[in-house]
């Protein structure tokens, strides 16, 4: 790149690098500001004059020029349409392999999830991506016919849902990025969400090991619970899982992993109706009992529902839904236990007995006991 081009774009984003740098120009920290005593006054940040490449010395924030425009509050389109003009990349070719029409394409644009990432920024210093990264991969998995017809045909996954969601490919395994909520910090930068996170799945269901995180990621569920709108949510384990659901239709939110699930990520489903579906394995059934339980001490109503009582081979919802079942079946209000009896009986779901109820009177004829564990479980289940 040429300095003057590198110029022209930082001036365009409001930026003004000092005529005399020749390599590093130094600027106040436009990425995150707030982070810096009295507005960044001794300007931490440089800018390679060269190659557009920034780098804060005191916030850790740095990326490139891609990266310095989301930073600044411009769109994934409106960053690269301002590269292009200047010269500082090329606009990509459509490659005429790809057999998506024109109407699926404008309205896979026009979905929720893919406008809500307009406007997202670069990920923290410290995680070994970027979200020019993640849209990149996406791309590369979007031109892909034959891996998505794949995905489609071992998997279940739909293609609108991995677009949805930026799922992509690296080149060597599917990624799935992991956002934030931005916070008041953030949002002074123009951030709506950040990228804190990046895991990556085998594309062979038998390679091992099936899910790896990039250097740096920091957990969370996936997606954020804010971008899902209905009232009534599944939780499951794993992307892989989450995404069968989401192409099933069934609005799915998946724990990274059955011992990845924090108790504070429950403040996050507040308001919602949870079903929570693990993995048919003790680890799956012992986070199962542990998330219901914090969504419950929160006065969340959760229920949790065991796929396959006799079987502790991890089946799930993949699994299921390869089976031919239905989602309808699979939210059936009356498989649903509660997260105390099930803890109660060891996560042993053939021996999880009704939701609890009051206790009848010493004197109450045979049979009353039953009765009133049914009639609570009863109004516990229309709750779903």
């Amino acid at each position: 790149m040429a300095g003057g081009e590198v110029r022209a774009f930082y001036e365009a984003l409001g930026i003004e690098l000092p005529g005399w740098a020749h390599t590093e120009a130094p600027v106040r920290c436009f990425a995150d500001p707030t982070a810096h005593k009295r507005d960044d006054r001794d300007a931490s940040c440089s800018v390679n004059v060269h190659s557009g490449a920034f780098n804060c010395h005191g916030c850790g924030a740095r990326g490139g020029a891609y990266d310095a425009a989301l930073a600044r509050g411009r769109s994934p389109r409106e960053a690269i349409d301002l590269m292009v003009a200047l010269g500082l990349t090329e606009r990509r070719q459509r490659d005429p392999s790809r057999t998506t029409s024109p109407a699926s394409t404008r309205e896979m644009s026009r979905s929720p999830a893919r406008q809500r990432t307009q406007r997202r920024a670069t990920a923290p210093a410290s995680l070994a991506v970027t979200g020019e990264q993640v849209q990149e991969w996406a791309e590369q998995l979007e031109r892909s016919p034959a891996l998505l017809a794949r995905l489609a045909r071992e998997r279940g996954w739909s293609r609108r849902a991995l677009v949805d969601l930026e799922i992509g490919f690296d080149g060597d395994r599917i990624t799935a990025p992991i956002w934030r909520l931005a916070t008041p910090a953030d949002r002074v930068s123009g951030r709506h969400a950040v990228l804190q996170g990046l895991l990556r799945l085998g594309v062979d269901r038998t390679g091992h090991p099936k899910v790896t995180a990039i250097p740096g990621t920091r957990l969370g569920l996936l997606p954020l619970p804010a971008w899902t709108r209905e009232g009534r949510v599944l939780v499951v384990e794993g992307p892989s899982d989450m995404l069968a659901a989401r192409s099933a239709g069934l609005p799915a939110i998946a724990v990274p992993g059955a011992n990845a699930w924090r108790s504070e990520w429950a403040s996050a489903l507040d308001g919602r109706r949870v079903v929570v579906v693990m993995d048919c394995d003790r680890p799956g059934r012992q986070a199962a009992a542990r998330i219901a339980e914090d969504l419950e001490r929160r006065g969340i109503v959760a229920g949790i529902r065991d796929l396959a009582p006799s079987r502790q081979d991890g089946y799930d919802v993949s699994d299921w839904l390869r089976d031919g079942k239905t989602a309808a079946q699979l939210l059936a209000p009356h498989e649903l236990h509660s997260a105390s009896t099930y803890r109660r009986t060891g996560g042993v779901p053939n021996a999880v007995a009704a939701a609890p109820g009051p206790r009848p009177a010493p004197h109450a004829r045979p049979g009353a006991e039953r009765a009133i564990a049914a009639g609570v479980r009863s109004v516990w289940c229309r709750a779903f």
